[in-house]
């Protein structure tokens, strides 16, 4: 954090965990001695077995009452669709658990990926054909600008 400090003092430190940025247990022993920090997560669904959300307040989750946290990626795609591998494989019983989880427990979050390339994506070519993800997700983020 000393180099961080010393070249951007305004500058806000992400800090993920184990297992690819999933787990932050280890925040519960060892919170990172800094001001101005934030902790990041990938929950992705196939990390843990359903139901999650027990699991990723054991994993991550409590963070969030201390702490800033903000999911860095999350996302789900089909098994048949483009780029399914594990850990995105799911449906939108995923993305309906995510951002519920986080809307309770006021946890931002960032939808992995703006490419048609990379998966779990949003479209499928650079006319901005939305996936299956995609649509949610839409869905989902423009229900907060009806709540304005």
């Amino acid at each position: 954090m000393t180099i961080i400090r010393a070249n951007s003092s305004k500058a806000i430190p992400l800090v993920a965990g184990f297992n690819w940025a999933y787990d932050l247990t280890e925040v519960a022993a060892n919170p990172i001695k800094a001001e101005g920090i934030g902790y990041v997560s990938h929950p992705y669904p196939m990390k843990r077995e359903k139901p999650w959300e027990e699991k990723w307040t054991t994993d991550w989750g409590f963070v969030a009452e201390k702490y800033p946290v903000i999911l860095t990626e999350i996302g789900f795609c089909g098994p048949d669709e483009k780029g399914a591998h594990v850990p995105v494989i799911s449906d939108e019983s995923y993305g309906e658990a995510i951002t519920r989880y986080c809307e309770e427990r006021g946890i931002s979050y960032v939808v992995w990926v703006f490419d048609p390339q990379w998966s779990p994506m949003l479209f499928s070519d650079w006319n901005y054909t939305s996936t299956r993800q995609g649509k949610y997700f839409k869905k989902v983020l423009q229900q907060y600008t009806e709540k304005e």
